[in-house]
């Protein structure tokens, strides 16, 4: 932090998490996908157990698997 920054504000931020694409997402040249978090997951997400390393691995592994997608531009 720079000399005189006030210590009691927010810091916002965010990671993203990747795996390998789906196949229409490689088709559309990208390497990795997104891994989205299911809205019921977000608080066991946020808050995990670090002696429960495999509850985090069961987050993962059980998100919505959507179809994506894409098209040229003109």
């Amino acid at each position: 932090m720079s000399p005189g920054a006030d210590h009691g504000t927010d810091l916002f931020s965010f990671a993203a998490i990747t795996d390998e694409p789906l196949p229409e997402v490689a088709a559309a040249g990208h390497d990795r996908c997104i891994i989205p978090i299911k809205n019921e997951c977000l608080d066991a997400w946020l808050s995990p157990d670090p002696n429960n390393l495999a509850a985090m691995y069961a987050i993962l592994d059980d998100r919505p698997r959507p179809y994506y997608e894409h098209r040229l531009a003109a």
